[in-house]
């Protein structure tokens, strides 16, 4: 054969198995799948700040449809600390959300317990019971905070100054607001951490979070307060936290496993987390690059 007919040959043959795959039958297939049954989804914290704290309520809903989710009102919402106990009130603009008093503050050491009933979460005329509890950790005192910009990412690094207590298995939180504005506003963007590698250490500079001005939706400017707050959480919570960087971070499809329901430490097959914890806060505030530059 002529060596010269030989690509064309190649590219005709191509040409026909492209055209064969575009036009090869195809069925549209409609999945009918059945709902799930709904459960109690439960967000609820307390902390050494003294300030009114919630518990929030919702229904899960299913998978593949794209709804808010239900906020379950009329329920009945206490904390126990074997001390005392408060009963929590719906707010009236926001429903679903149980708040404590304004001046309610954790205490170290104590442990919280949450009680929730009068809810009906399966619509069968039963009313449920739901409980949960937490063990409020003492946290490490913070030092102070630093910010250092990576200029090969284009981000900013927020370093942490504190002492790690020794021989104690100890976890850690960080959120960061800037100015009044809470950038850490979900459990997905919240910075979590054992002391694994740094037990009883003093952490000098360690980078605990990560400011990037568009994926944060900020735009910081020279005079800014940058605030870290440090948490210090109980193991349970700390593998809540992340059972939801597993399931929510990317996968390869490949070789990842199916997806799962994050642990959840709340009774009768409720969704969600109730936790306590202790608070270090301090702050620095920001000056830019073009800052810096002229002051050196």
């Amino acid at each position: 054969m002529n060596k010269i007919f030989i690509p064309y040959i190649k590219w005709l043959l191509c040409t026909l198995l492209v055209a064969l795959i575009v036009t090869s039958c195809t069925e549209d297939m409609e999945l009918e799948l059945e709902d799930t049954a709904p459960r109690l989804v439960v967000d609820g914290r307390i902390s050494t700040d003294k300030q009114a704290h919630f518990v929030r309520l919702t229904s899960s809903g299913d998978y593949f449809k794209n709804e808010e989710a239900k906020a379950i009102s009329n329920a009945q919402v206490r904390i126990d600390n074997d001390e005392s106990t408060i009963t929590l009130i719906e707010h009236d603009d926001f429903p679903g959300y149980y708040f404590t008093p304004d001046d309610y503050q954790g205490q170290v050491g104590v442990t919280y317990k949450l009680y929730i009933s009068d809810v009906d979460i399966d619509k069968d005329g039963k009313k449920e019971e739901y409980e949960a509890s937490s063990l409020l950790n003492p946290v490490a005192p913070l030092d102070s905070v630093r910010l250092e910009y990576d200029e090969l990412y284009e981000f900013w690094k927020v370093l942490l100054y504190a002492q790690d207590p020794i021989d104690t298995k100890d976890f850690y939180s960080f959120s960061v607001a800037v100015n009044d504005s809470t950038i850490s506003d979900r459990y997905s963007k919240l910075g979590f951490v054992d002391d694994k590698f740094f037990d009883g250490n003093y952490a000098n500079g360690v980078w605990v979070y990560t400011l990037e001005e568009e994926d944060d939706d900020i735009k910081l400017k020279d005079g800014d307060w940058v605030r870290l707050t440090m948490g210090g959480i109980n193991e349970d919570f700390y593998k809540f936290l992340e059972a939801i960087e597993i399931e929510t971070g990317f996968k390869a499809p490949l070789f990842s496993g199916p997806p799962a329901n994050v642990p959840s430490n709340i009774s009768n097959g409720a969704l969600g987390f109730f936790t306590a914890y202790s608070t270090s806060v301090d702050s620095v505030q920001f000056e830019s690059i073009k800052s810096m530059s002229v002051n050196k």
